[in-house]
């Protein structure tokens, strides 16, 4: 579920540009998180300042960085991957085929935690007592 919610949250090209800022705020939603310098604390060479760097949108979760936060956040490191290369490329045309490639990917991902959902919500239903077998 929370990688439907990311995904939702992350639909739009203006918000792709934020993608790492989104990566933080996801993090200190699963962590509990307040503050960002728990955040800071958390992710691997990241301090305060870079956060406030990050959400103005001059700079960039590394590799490293948000490949932690797909760990901890357990969303699917293809994706975070994908959208991370989008958010730092510099040429129109490269961003435009990571975009369609990410579309692509969100798409596959989506179709797949939905049939996750069904199978295991059949699942659940076919164990529970019937109220009508007694």
């Amino acid at each position: 579920m929370i990688l439907l919610n990311l995904l939702s949250s992350l639909e739009t090209r203006k918000e792709i540009k934020m993608f790492s800022a989104g990566l933080i705020e996801e993090l200190k939603k699963v962590k509990g998180f307040t503050k960002d310098v728990q955040a800071a604390e958390e992710i691997p060479n990241l301090t305060r300042a870079n956060i406030s760097h990050i959400k103005s949108g001059s700079r960039n979760l590394t590799e490293e960085q948000a490949l932690y936060i797909a760990e901890q956040c357990n969303l699917n490191k293809e994706w975070v991957l994908v959208n991370l290369a989008e958010e730092v490329s510099r040429s129109p045309e490269a961003k435009k085929v990571w975009h369609e490639f990410a579309k692509k990917l969100s798409k596959s991902v989506t179709a797949a935690a939905l049939a996750l959902i069904v199978i295991f919500s059949g699942l659940e239903a076919k164990h529970e007592p019937s109220a009508l077998s007694t």
